[in-house]
């Protein structure tokens, strides 16, 4: 088990005062008995004490070695002193410093130490006492050390077995877990609230570099497996030590207030929400952070704080998209209403005209007028159709056949039947696709309205073939949609930036085309070559000799 240095430290500290507390009481001592033996035994102590200094000055954090280089001082001073009550006295600490060395000898060495130790204790007492004693003195002295050394080193084997058992659980856990020190963040909280500011909330929300301040005093001392494939870390190292402030957003920076107030307030557990964190690759992540401290003697231990890290950046991906969803569903709601209510109202008032005309109508109005509820009502129907497309492809029963069409043909009809002066380009020869020819129709109708309600003035329709697909392309001359946009598109209640003076369109005309594509075995994509915004729509070629639907 390594003990922390900081221990080791404070030990080496403890050593170098008590030493020098047995130097001065060697000294009095000697003074005050006229005792020259006393006043020289206080060289070793003394001896140990500036070892001890420099030890700390070196920042030389060897416990082990300081216990031998004591416990060596010891036995010789005994040696050459001779004085017995003072010998006998100097057991304790002989013991002590046997019994300590267990904690801080490498496992593989703990038998071989306590062996050593305790002859030398046995051999170091032989010459004090005459006669039979001095050997039941020796062994009672040796048989100290062995005894507190065995309990010593099974106290030792619990906790190392403790110690792994916690450690591997930290390092296997499934989330991401920080080992942190907020000692600092703790003296600087109290030295605040002493310089008089009651409201630490406040304070803090209000001096972002305060926080970052503070937070930068948070000392990362380790960190799991799971920690470094959720921060994309090269390598563990780099988390760990004080915080990279440097790549803290605002919004990181708020989650170390919530923690910072728990310290404040005396709180072992809190909870707040990382945002606006970055990986190491500079990817984004949102996080849960639960902030724990034990309670040790009653006050919170700052140094051993554990922060877990719950990654909820797809989570909040979902819910944002789930909220835009929500938005496109009534934008879509609104709009169809829209769109159903204006044929739909054509239709009526048309309908309700020729009832009460009372043969005021001649024929060819009637006819004109019947012409338009006819066109009305199949503007509405188109409508119903793109939605039940949609929704029978979602449930997984959309329905097409399977017949040989003239690519060329079906465009031409598009065309006629939306605005005749639209250009139509085709072969010599007739471009001979399996599909159905009502959705083939239904797709280069929805790619049409869309250049006319999204795209530029100037539209034209291309047919041809390459290699074995034929292919119709809808073109217009409008400006190039973003790269978010151009994949955006074909998503359900989405719409591209429309022309101004054009009534908004329930965004379903590019989903259905591009799944009826794909339900025929083709393909709808959009590019643009630098002149034309291009929908492309691609169906295999059938051998031509075959008769026409």
């Amino acid at each position: 088990m390594r003990v922390p240095k900081n221990v080791e430290k404070s030990l080496i500290g403890l050593i170098a005062l008590l030493s020098g507390l047995a130097a001065v009481a060697y000294l009095l001592i000697g003074w005050y008995t006229e005792e020259p033996a006393l006043i020289v035994g206080a060289i070793g102590p003394g001896v140990v004490s500036g070892v001890a200094i420099v030890f700390l000055r070196l920042a030389y954090d060897r416990i082990l070695t300081l216990l031998i280089i004591t416990a060596v001082v010891i036995v010789v001073e005994d040696r050459l002193l001779g004085i017995e009550d003072v010998a006998n006295a100097a057991i304790v600490p002989l013991t002590i410093i046997g019994i300590t060395g267990v904690f801080f000898v490498p496992r593989r060495f703990v038998v071989p130490y306590v062996g050593a130790f305790s002859l030398a204790v046995f051999f170091s007492r032989l010459h004090l006492s005459k006669g039979e004693a001095h050997y039941l003195q020796a062994m009672i002295a040796a048989g100290s050390v062995v005894f507190g050394a065995i309990l010593l080193s099974w106290i030792r084997q619990e906790l190392e077995r403790r110690e792994e058992r916690r450690h591997s659980l930290f390092q296997h856990a499934p989330v991401s877990l920080w080992s942190e020190d907020f000692s600092s963040v703790g003296i600087e909280l109290r030295a605040l609230a002493d310089s008089g500011i009651s409201d630490i909330e406040e304070y803090l929300t209000s001096n972002p570099e305060e926080v970052r301040r503070l937070a930068a005093l948070v000392r990362i001392t380790d960190v799991n497996e799971a920690t470094v494939l959720l921060t994309q870390a090269p390598d563990r190292d780099l988390l760990l030590g004080n915080f990279r402030m440097d790549t803290f957003s605002r919004g990181a920076l708020d989650s170390f207030i919530a923690q910072f107030l728990a310290i404040a307030n005396d709180i072992e557990e809190v909870t707040s929400e990382l945002k606006g964190g970055l990986t190491f690759t500079g990817h984004p992540i949102e996080a849960l952070l639960v902030w724990s401290a034990p309670r040790v003697g009653g006050a919170l231990d700052l140094s051993n704080v554990t922060v877990a890290m719950v990654d909820v950046t797809r989570q909040r991906e979902a819910e944002r998209k789930l909220q835009d969803l929500v938005r496109s569903k009534d934008q879509f709601v609104a709009t169809i209403s829209h769109e159903l209510r204006t044929p739909l109202t054509a239709v009526v008032g048309i309908a309700e005209e020729l009832r009460d005309a009372n043969g005021s109508i001649g024929d060819e109005e009637r006819h004109e007028l019947l012409g338009l509820v006819a066109e009305q009502g199949l503007e509405a129907s188109r409508i119903v159709d793109d939605l039940l497309i949609v929704a029978r492809s979602d449930a997984g029963n959309l329905i097409v056949a399977s017949l040989p069409v003239d690519l060329g043909a079906e465009a031409i009809r598009a065309v006629q039947a939306i605005d005749p002066s639209i250009t139509v380009e085709t072969n010599e020869s007739p471009v001979i696709v399996n599909a159905d020819p009502q959705r083939v129709r239904q797709i280069a109708r929805n790619l049409i309205t869309n250049a006319q309600r999204y795209g530029g003035p100037t539209i034209r329709v291309v047919v041809g073939d390459q290699g074995r697909r034929g292919i119709l392309e809808v073109r217009d001359n409008g400006e190039p949609l973003s790269p978010s946009s151009s994949s955006e598109i074909f998503e359900p209640y989405t719409r591209s930036q429309q022309r101004a003076g054009v009534a908004a369109s329930v965004g379903l005309g590019l989903t259905v085309s591009r799944r009826l594509a794909r339900h025929m075995g083709g393909d709808l994509v959009y590019d643009h070559d630098g002149d034309e915004a291009v929908f492309s729509l691609t169906l295999a070629s059938v051998v031509q000799s075959v008769t026409v639907a």
